[in-house]
């Protein structure tokens, strides 16, 4: 699939300043006033033909007016409609290829895949003396070089001012001038206009057209009569004559209105225009059952923006909410934090067992491409052996610099995370000290759907939304912690957390809106996350970046403003950073997975996900479609359900590897089992020998298990 980073497409925007939106749209349309220009999914026939496309309607949003655009209802009496696309594509193609000369290779290799496709109909055996002046326009300045087209010197006379005009009023000018030509010099082949009937042609007509569509006619027996369909979104959104602001559902409905209507009979026809428009259908991407794919516009960046909630907001935020629950309520929950200095004193011994797996797994690495070099000195041991060994010179190891690590989180922040909550705030904990022992650069966010709100009305969160516009859910990402904090905003911060552990569903502390409880939009949380990763990625020089998901279930389903989902397949194309991202909206983990691949594939991720089921059925659940969805797995159900439950008895975890988008995908059953403390050494004074030994076993048991996910996840980020 074309990515669309990859064209020519940002060097174009870079100075002209146009918004480019691909969606679920029939043709181009462009916006006059919002300078937007909307583009169709096309399939991928190569970058040539995609800088093509895109070139010829950049040019066309930069140069023609809104009368003079290819798909504009305007009428423009004595000038035929495809005369004038023909004559205006030109002008435009010359004018954008001149201010970008990387264009010019691109339109020859593009137009010579159309012309092999036959986009201007067979060319083979052309009579070109039954061929009109504005088709042989058509033909050379369009594929130059690529054909040969035969002009007598009269009508070489309107080429050459085909390739010179410069504005939209010479182009009206020549197309009346080709037409007087035309009608004076060759009137058979000019098509008469035809009586005016009704829009619903019968289907014999229909077939008759469809069959006249293969070849370049020769008369005006071959003549295609012009469809009527919708315009939409194709012709433009603003009248820039009238200086009246359209909205995009406004013109929708006020175009498809004018296209209804029977319009003036055109004097004459461009067959190669007609041809070639018929054909730019075929571009257009299809899936197996000739639906197009929902195409879900790339997210904007104020929506993406709106969506993070910046660490100083959020303490606005929770200051907000104190001020409010000291008004209402009696009770203090500063004493909550009572045992916080004693909870982080621990904290930093327990994640020791990480440190230690995460240095001797990166020293390894770094020894295994140690390299030994000769110094240029005198090895005075060796030297009395010069006469038999050249090799007398010391040497030194030299050690690969160590890449450069850092680690983004992503927490599930929705109500059914609820009741492990503070266990996965304790692990969140455990891996921020691990990354502040190690010296990791990190961040961690939390998403829910509380995000269309604040507690003061000023900062209300309101989004806007074009037609093909992911619907955000309400998506909120507040920022809890970073590295990037300062001591006294890092000490606040993991506070905040340590919260987290004190409670579970009904939370008795200030907290920010934009950290209540919600429900699980995590495929919006990804593509958001594209940015925050490449943000991140370019800030700290990361070579080794690891991303991690603490979740206890799959993402809501996407939802997409202005789409008729019933006229679309199955078929999903999310367009994030540039990227089209293939996958389907009848299964949320799949666009999970989709999108997590596309998140490694462009910043070179190691992806971890952490898993915690809310209750056994889940657990049961996950365990079954993780054994369907893999196909690494075991071919025994009943075998690879055994092995998972010897695993996470022995270490109250289950690791799989490469599955739902994560490169390690760790399971773990919700509630205490997430617990880091462990069990005390308690004996009685008058206890057997045998029962002093069992309950050291139990011990010593618990701080293996209860430390067993912590030093897997040192040595996956090593």
């Amino acid at each position: 699939m074309m990515n669309y980073e990859s064209s020519l497409l940002p060097k174009l925007l870079a100075k002209e300043n146009i918004t480019i939106r691909h969606g679920n749209f029939n043709t181009a349309w462009f916006d006059i006033k919002n300078r937007t220009l909307g583009l169709p999914l096309w399939k991928d026939m190569g970058k040539d033909v995609y800088d093509l496309l895109i070139g010829h309607e950049v040019g066309h949003a930069i140069e023609t007016p809104f009368e003079g655009w290819h798909d504009s209802p305007e009428k423009l009496e004595g000038c035929p409609r495809t005369y004038i696309n023909v004559v205006e594509d030109a002008r435009i193609e010359r004018k954008i290829q001149s201010r970008y000369p990387g264009l010019v290779n691109s339109f020859n290799k593009g137009y010579k895949k159309l012309l092999d496709n036959e986009f201007f109909g067979p060319l083979d055996d052309v009579d070109y003396d039954q061929v009109k002046l504005i088709d042989k326009i058509n033909l050379k300045t369009k594929l130059g070089s690529l054909i040969e087209v035969p002009f007598s010197s009269e009508e070489a006379v309107f080429l050459t001012r085909a390739n010179t005009t410069q504005t939209f009023d010479e182009v009206v000018q020549l197309v009346k001038d080709i037409l007087k030509f035309t009608q004076d010099n060759t009137p058979e082949l000019i098509q008469q206009p035809e009586p005016e009937q009704d829009i619903d042609n019968s289907e014999e007509e229909s077939q008759n057209k469809e069959q006249e569509e293969s070849t370049i006619p020769s008369g005006h027996d071959d003549y295609e009569k012009e469809e009527s369909e919708e315009k939409s979104n194709q012709t433009t959104q603003g009248d820039q004559s009238s200086g009246e602001d359209v909205t995009e559902e406004e013109s929708e409905e006020e175009t498809t209105t004018s296209a209804a209507q029977p319009e003036h009979q055109e004097a004459d026809v461009s067959i190669t225009d007609r041809i070639y428009r018929s054909k730019e259908k075929s571009l257009i991407e299809t899936s197996d059952n000739g639906k197009s794919p929902l195409v879900v516009s790339q997210v904007s960046k104020e929506n993406i923006s709106t969506s993070i909630v910046p660490f100083k907001q959020l303490m606005k935020d929770r200051e907000n909410e104190a001020k409010r629950m000291a008004d209402h309520y009696e009770s203090s929950w500063i004493e909550l934090l009572d045992d916080y200095p004693s909870y982080m004193k621990q904290l930093k011994k327990n994640v020791q067992p990480a440190v230690r797996e995460f240095e001797m797994k990166k020293a390894a690495t770094q020894w295994s491409r140690a390299t030994e070099a000769k110094t240029g000195n005198i090895n005075v041991n060796k030297l009395w052996s010069y006469k038999t060994n050249d090799d007398i010179f010391l040497k030194a190891t030299k050690l690969p610099n160590a890449k450069s690590h850092g680690m983004v989180m992503l927490v599930d922040f929705s109500g059914s995370m609820s009741s492990s909550m503070k266990y996965v705030m304790d692990q969140i904990l455990h891996t921020v000290m691990f990354c502040k022992a190690v010296n990791i650069p990190f961040e961690v966010y939390a998403f829910t759907t509380a995000g269309g709100w604040r507690y003061d009305e000023e900062n209300y969160v309101r989004r806007s939304y074009l037609k093909g516009d992911l619907d955000m859910d309400d998506l909120a990402m507040p920022l809890l912690v970073s590295s990037e904090m300062k001591k006294a905003e890092f000490i606040e911060a993991t506070k905040y957390l340590y919260l987290r552990t004190t409670s579970s569903r009904y939370l008795s502390f200030p907290i920010g809106a934009s950290e209540q409880w919600g429900s699980t939009p995590l495929n919006q949380a990804l593509i958001v996350c594209h940015d925050i990763l490449k943000k991140f990625k370019t800030k700290h020089n990361i070579e080794k970046l690891n991303f991690l998901t603490f979740t206890d279930g799959d993402s809501n389903r996407l939802q997409v403003h202005g789409v008729d989902y019933y006229s679309m397949s199955d078929d999903v194309r999310l367009i994030v950073q540039g990227k089209i991202i293939k996958t389907t909206r009848n299964s949320s983990t799949k666009m999970t997975s989709a999108l997590l691949d596309n998140i490694k594939k462009m910043y070179n991720t190691t992806n971890l996900g952490f898993f915690m089921a809310e209750d056994n059925r889940e657990w049961k659940s996950r365990v079954n479609d993780l054994y369907w969805r893999n196909s690494n797995l075991a071919n025994c159900y009943e075998e690879f359900r055994k092995e998972t439950t010897r695993e996470y008895t022995r270490n109250k975890c289950i690791e799989v590897k490469d599955v739902y988008g994560y490169d390690t995908y760790y399971m773990v059953k919700g509630g205490k089992n997430l617990n880091t403390e462990e069990d005390d050494f308690e004996v009685s004074t008058e206890a057997s020998d045998a029962q002093i030994r069992n309950a050291f076993k139990k011990f010593s048991k618990s701080k293996k298990t209860n430390k067993v996910l912590l030093t897997k996840f040192g040595g996956a980020v090593a």
